[in-house]
């Protein structure tokens, strides 16, 4: 079984391999469309919120 943990930025409870996953799709998002971290971060958690 995978350890998942919460953080302060993301909602869901994330594994290790996940939370990088997150954090690189950040950056990502700030690097090409140039949005601000805090709003990269609200997108992503609004696509991956439990339904």
């Amino acid at each position: 079984m995978r350890s998942t943990a919460r953080t302060d930025e993301f909602l869901r409870a994330l594994d290790e391999g996940m939370l990088a996953y997150f954090r690189e799709m950040t950056d990502e998002m700030v690097t090409r469309f140039g949005i601000p971290r805090a709003d990269a971060v609200a997108r992503i958690n609004r696509a991956y919120a439990r339904r």
